[in-house]
Parts: C-alpha cells; sequence; structure tokens
C-alpha cells in the first residue's frame, strides 16, 4: 500500500517528457532569437567599427565650425572634399562664400531652401501630394540647380550675429572620406560575417540538442546496463537514477522486476535445497524402520524354533515400525498435497465452536489416561467460520497429540477459544517439558533434524508441526509459538473470519 501511495504521488508531481520536450522547445526558440540580435547587434556594430571612420563622421557639421565670425570659420576639410560653405543673412541672402558651389546663388527663396536641404519636394497638407511651388512675381528658380551631383548638406543658424551656415560636401566624396578603405570589400565582409553567425547557430543547435538528448540517453544507457547484469544472472541489479518523469516510472518497475526476479530466484534456491533435504529427511526416516522390519524378518526366517512369546515380540517390532513407516508416508503425501498450487480447501461455513468440542471430547480419553489436568474455554454461544472440516481437524489434532505424546503425567493443558474483532484464536498451551528457544522458528519446518528435535520427537514422523503450519495458512490464518525449555508450550492460531 505504502509502495503504491508513493507510485501514485510521484506520477502527480512527475516532470513528463512531453513537458521536458515543450519545455526545451521553448528556452531553445528564446535562446536562438537572443542569440540571432545579439549577433546581428555584434555584426553590426563590429562593421561599423570597422568601416566607419569616426573621426570623419563631423567633417560636414555647420554647428562644429560656427564662429560668430564667419569668415574665420576653417573650412579646408570642407573644400578638400570638393564642397563649400555659405552664411545666409535674415533677408536670405548669401554674404559670404567658400569652397565651390556648383550653382552658387546670391540668395534663396523658401522652396529653395527645402529642396536644398531636404532633397524632396515640399508637400501640400491639404492634397497630400507634392506639387512645385509657382514663382511669385520677381522671382526666379534655378530648375539646373537641383539637377546637379547629390549633397549632403549641413546648417546651424548663429544667434548672435544672426546669420545661417549652411555646409554642403558632394555625397559620394563624404561617404568615401568617412567609411575606411580596406581590401576587404563590405560584400565579402557581409558573407563571412553570416558565414560565421551560422556556424555559431549551428554550434548552439548542436549543445542545446546534446542537452536535449541527456534526458533520453543517461536514462536509457542505466536502462540498458542494468538489463544487461540481469541477463548475466545479476539479480542483485538496482538502478539508481534521479527522475520523475517517464523514465522515473520505468526505473521503479524495472527495481521491482529485478527484486522479484531475486525473490523468485532465492524461493527456486530454497526449494531446490528443501527438496534435496526433503529426499535425505525422508529416506533417513524410512531407513530405520525398514531396516528394523528387514532385520527382524530375516532372523525370524533364520530361527524358526524361536519361542511363541520371541515371535510375538519381534512380530510386535515389525508391526510397530511398518506402522511408522507408514504413517510418514501417509504425512508426507499430505504434505505434498499441502505445499502443491493445485490443492485447494474444501472451505465450508460452520460453528467453529461446536466443531471444536467434538475435536476436544475424541482426546478426553487421552487425557484421563495419561492422568492431565486438562481445561476447556468454548464458547457456548455459535460462531460461524469458514473452514475446511478435515484439514483443521488435522491441524488442529497434531497438535493436542503431541501435547499428550511428549508430555509427562499430570501435565496441566489448556485449551481456549473465542472470536475477536476481524478473526478468531484458538490457544492449545501446556506447561510441560516444552521446546528449546532455538528451535522455535525451525520447528515448523518439515523435518528438523537439530539433535533436541530428534531426542523430543523421536517417535514422530517430523511433519505434523509442517502440515498444521501449512493448514493454517491455506486458511489464510496464522499460527505462533511461546516455548522454551521445561517452561510449556503456547500454541496461538488466528485464523480470519471471511
Amino acid at each position: 500500500m505504502e509502495r503504491s501511495n508513493a507510485m501514485k504521488k510521484k506520477i502527480k508531481n512527475k516532470k513528463t517528457l512531453a513537458n521536458i520536450l515543450l519545455r526545451n522547445y521553448i528556452l531553445t526558440y528564446f535562446a536562438v532569437t537572443i542569440l540571432v540580435l545579439l549577433i546581428f547587434t555584434f555584426s553590426l556594430i563590429f562593421g561599423l567599427l570597422l568601416y566607419l571612420n569616426i573621426n570623419h563622421l563631423n567633417a560636414n557639421s555647420a554647428s562644429k565650425m560656427m564662429k560668430d565670425d564667419y569668415k574665420a570659420i576653417d573650412s579646408s576639410e570642407v573644400e578638400k572634399l570638393g564642397g563649400y560653405i555659405e552664411v545666409v543673412d535674415d533677408s536670405n541672402k548669401v554674404v559670404y562664400r567658400k569652397g565651390i558651389n556648383p550653382n552658387p546663388k546670391d540668395s534663396y527663396t523658401p522652396y529653395e531652401y527645402y529642396r536644398l536641404l531636404t532633397n524632396t519636394e515640399p508637400s501640400n497638407p491639404e492634397v497630400g501630394i507634392s506639387q512645385n511651388y509657382e514663382n511669385t512675381p520677381g522671382d526666379t528658380v534655378d530648375i539646373n540647380y537641383f539637377k546637379s551631383d547629390k549633397y549632403v548638406y549641413d546648417k546651424a543658424y548663429n544667434y548672435n550675429q544672426r546669420f545661417l551656415l549652411i555646409v554642403g560636401v558632394p555625397e559620394n566624396r563624404f561617404l568615401k572620406y568617412i567609411v575606411n578603405d580596406y581590401k576587404l570589400s563590405p560584400g565579402k565582409f557581409i558573407i563571412i560575417t553570416l558565414a560565421f553567425d551560422i556556424g555559431i547557430l549551428v554550434l548552439v543547435f548542436i549543445l542545446l540538442s546534446k542537452a536535449t538528448s541527456r534526458n533520453f540517453i543517461k536514462p536509457l544507457k542505466l536502462l540498458t546496463e542494468g538489463a544487461s547484469r540481469i541477463s548475466k544472472g545479476d539479480y542483485g541489479t538496482r538502478i539508481s537514477l534521479k527522475s520523475k518523469n517517464e523514465f522515473g516510472e520505468l526505473r521503479d518497475a524495472f527495481n521491482m522486476m529485478a527484486e522479484e526476479i531475486e525473490k523468485e530466484r532465492l524461493l527456486k534456491e530454497n526449494a531446490e535445497e528443501n527438496r534435496k533435504n526433503l529426499i535425505l529427511d525422508i529416506s533417513h526416516d524410512l531407513k530405520n524402520p525398514l531396516s528394523s522390519i528387514q532385520g527382524y524378518s530375516e532372523y525370524i526366517l533364520k530361527n524358526p524354533g524361536l519361542s511363541h512369546a520371541e515371535l510375538v515380540n519381534y512380530l510386535e517390532i515389525i508391526r510397530l515400525n511398518s506402522q511408522r513407516a507408514n504413517d510418514l508416508i501417509q504425512d508426507l503425501f499430505e504434505y505434498s498435497a499441502l505445499v502443491s498450487s493445485d490443492f485447494n480447501l474444501n472451505m465450508k461455513t460452520m460453528d467453529i465452536n461446536e466443531f471444536l468440542r467434538k475435536i476436544i471430547a475424541s482426546y478426553i480419553p487421552l487425557f484421563e489416561k495419561k492422568h492431565m489436568n486438562y481445561d476447556f474455554q468454548i464458547p457456548e454461544r455459535k460462531t460461524y467460520l469458514p473452514f475446511d472440516e478435515l484439514q483443521l481437524d488435522r491441524a488442529i489434532s497434531n497438535l493436542i497429540i503431541n501435547s499428550i505424546k511428549y508430555n509427562p503425567e499430570s501435565t496441566d493443558i489448556l485449551i481456549k477459544a473465542g472470536p475477536e474483532i476481524n478473526h478468531y484464536i484458538i490457544i492449545i498451551q501446556d506447561n510441560g517439558i516444552g521446546i528449546p528457544m532455538e528451535l522455535k522458528e525451525d520447528i515448523f519446518h518439515a523435518f528438523v533434524r537439530a539433535d533436541t528435535s530428534r531426542a523430543l520427537y523421536d517417535n514422530g514422523t517430523g511433519l505434523g508441526l509442517a502440515i498444521t503450519k501449512k493448514v493454517i495458512e491455506k486458511h489464510g490464518g496464522t499460527i505462533t509459538l511461546e516455548s522454551d525449555s521445561n517452561m510449556g508450550t503456547k500454541f496461538t492460531i488466528t485464523l480470519p473470519f471471511n
């Protein structure tokens, strides 16, 4: 029951393989997504640092070049690039120019400013499309001015002297100026970077797949090794695996299987050992009476002149030994039947109290013949119990006969019985010679061969108590012994009501 509850608890709290795989897939997705973003970011930064000359980014910065005295503005870097600077006052007139302007003008209209500084057409917010401003009277627009090479413009306004500084640099020259010149072209750099990034992603996928497969490979390897050891006869093999998923259940099932196999092997070995001992014991117990029968029979045949009294005495010895051999064979037959898996009891529900009274009554003459002091405590009220009348009679009779046979005269014997909550108790107790403590467990085995046991039961078959125990167990009950040398014996039988 405890193992079953533990298994249910484990199943309830287990991390299933499906959950583990789902978790790994989600982690892999987020890990790869983050890794791609990091790789892209680092590649972009590295590319910019590699190809972009940061020191030249401000070559056309009007704010950096600005001075209150516009004639003191240093435009040398701009002029080297083929660019120019212009200073425009608040009336939109060009008051100062330095460098080469492909389309120099003396003044600018707002429209020209917009086109110049944005390279786009202004849009009419009412119609949402670009349109050309119509010239107002007196305005002139040089369309060819806007068809020149594209320039990169920057502007800054000087609030102190109230003028606008415009810096223009040809776009193609400006880009070459701010980009470092390497033999490795940007295209090749992009290809190499992509190849490197893909390699990193593949490596990450391999590592993640190995981490995921570890959840399967290690348990499978342990289970395979365990199965291999069991197949080689190592039935003590147990698998130690910390897992709360299906592999944990498989581990528990495997260990339970190995435990059951080991138990079966031990039972088989014990059964084989018992079988060998049984054969030896049978041979030993049959040898004595048969040797005695054979010896006395030969003696009688060789001595025809024996007196009648001698002949009767020898024949009585032959009869007793024949009876002993017959009892042994009969007990052996019954014991073999009881231990067989095909044996079934003939169960009937009867009054157990009346059954016990009949058994006890049949032994009262033997108690009185041996001058034993007996006391019987059997309830008068009927108590119904399912049992096999013939077999239970044999089991209880064995205990009573042993008490009569092996105890001296004037021994006190008590037989009492009665129902309890879920079972029925039968106690057979005496204050006789008792059974040595060391034989307390072995006494229920067939053919106990300790010397003290042989002395104690030297007229018995050695199967009586073994038969009794098997009969009680077949009824689903138990039998226990409390005894020691010269302390009497107390057999307690417990039988279930169901």
